[in-house]
């Protein structure tokens, strides 16, 4: 069952209850209304008859009464005396002193019974026009409750159409979505209510996740597709000689060793690059948190010394504010830079640190100045490079930048190669 059908029946059957309920609780009062009437009427007579119940010739007075519905009896001893009014359908019950309701007959009748000198006052006055009366009421409020229960279903049914009509749309886009399987589509935006609002905004966000992850993904295989040929083709050749060549000379066997080496180091520094660029292009990255830069980049410096002894690291710090990011992603993208001037320049790098920025310059051959933006794209090397290398460095370096909201820009080193900059926003900047 459809939603909009259960809220209608469900507020329609709520209607009824609270209709009903209320029609029996009116019913009830009204009825209790006409019986204190009846009570008072019965209170009233009581009053006139009581005078002259035992005085001689009651019998006379009986026309006084009749067609009235009401019956006067005096009883002596629970024997009738005398009487006078309409013939009831049935025997009497001995009356109890105050009031009572009895029934003769198939007909019910309020009584009242008080002591006299003589005996027992008693008077009878019929109920049926309360009952009918009950009955006539039961009716309305059966008429109403049933009426009053349609409109609210129909009403129900009309408003639940209107406020379940964005959640129509967005299931109507969702369907689309999942029929043709495309990634750029997005739900319809709603502007209320509020509830529907927020859940397609959550909707779509997550859909950009989707996208997001999804294109990631296809990269991450097309590039490690591409890439990872050339080696693994090369370490099948190697690996084939091998089998059939067990005979080879020994300096031949660790010559292709010694190849098949360098091509699986470069297999596991493709992979590496390329789920770092992966993680980052599907967003999953740790939450923020401020980051000393002038600490983090002298512990980078200390470590290229190590990996590049043979380069000479100049470094100038001038303190600056913290900057708000993550730690691993700011490290890769220094180290990579650090790397890239150690392998393709000569011997010298020159590390400066001023607020927020980190300049990397080397004294090598430098990239020509249209090139530079080219050099920024994956798998992209210099025409005259003869480093080994992935084309990732730069890469890596741009996006993690981007990732914290700064920039990456090329420029020539004042010791003749490049120099390459990075520019974060300070936390609180």
């Amino acid at each position: 069952m459809k939603l909009r059908t259960q809220l209608a029946l469900g507020l329609a059957l709520v209607a009824l209850v609270i209709i009903g309920l209320a029609g029996v609780v009116i019913a009830l009062r009204i009825q209790q209304q006409d019986l204190a009437q009846v009570d008072q009427d019965l209170s009233t007579r009581a009053a006139k008859v009581r005078v002259d119940a035992c005085k001689p010739g009651a019998e006379d007075r009986s026309s006084l009464a009749a067609g009235s519905q009401t019956l006067v009896r005096v009883l002596s001893d629970g024997v009738v005396i005398s009487q006078y009014g309409d013939t009831l359908p049935g025997a009497i019950p001995v009356p109890t002193t105050g009031f009572s309701t009895v029934l003769i007959g198939d007909e019910r009748w309020r009584s009242y019974a008080e002591n006299v000198p003589c005996g027992q006052v008693q008077i009878l006055d019929s109920l049926m026009p309360v009952d009918e009366r009950l009955a006539a009421n039961a009716q309305v409020i059966a008429g109403v409750a049933g009426a009053a229960t349609l409109l609210v279903c129909l009403g129900v049914w009309l408003v639940a159409g209107l406020v379940l009509s964005p959640l129509q749309r967005l299931r109507a886009g969702a369907a689309r979505i999942r029929t043709g399987h495309d990634l750029e589509h997005r739900l319809p935006p709603v502007r209320r209510p509020q509830e529907v609002a927020e859940l397609s905004a959550t909707l779509n966000e997550m859909l950009d996740g989707l996208q997001t992850s999804m294109l990631a993904t296809r990269r991450f295989t097309a590039d490690a597709g591409h890439e990872l040929r050339t080696p693994l083709a090369s370490l099948g050749i190697d690996l084939e000689s091998l089998r059939r060549n067990p005979g080879l000379p020994v300096e031949q066997r660790f010559a292709m060793l010694a190849a098949m080496t360098r091509e699986h180091a470069r297999i596991v520094e493709l992979l590496e690059g390329l789920q770092t660029l992966a993680r980052g292009d599907a967003g999953a990255l740790p939450a923020h948190a401020p980051v000393d830069l002038g600490e983090l980049v002298a512990a980078c410096v200390a470590q290229a010394r190590k990996r590049h002894r043979a380069t000479e690291y100049r470094l100038s710090i001038r303190p600056g504010p913290m900057i708000d990011g993550w730690v691993e992603g700011l490290r890769l993208a220094v180290d990579n830079l650090l790397d890239n001037a150690a392998v393709h320049g000569a011997h010298r790098v020159d590390v400066t640190l001023t607020a927020g920025a980190v300049s990397v310059a080397d004294d090598g051959p430098g990239i020509p100045a249209e090139l530079r933006d080219e050099m920024k794209r994956r798998f992209v090397r210099g025409p005259e490079t003869r480093a080994v290398g992935s084309g990732l460095g730069l890469a890596l370096v741009d996006q993690q930048v981007s990732l914290h909201g700064g920039t990456l820009s090329l420029g020539d080193s004042p010791t003749g190669g490049l120099m390459a900059t990075i520019t974060l926003p300070t936390a609180g900047g």
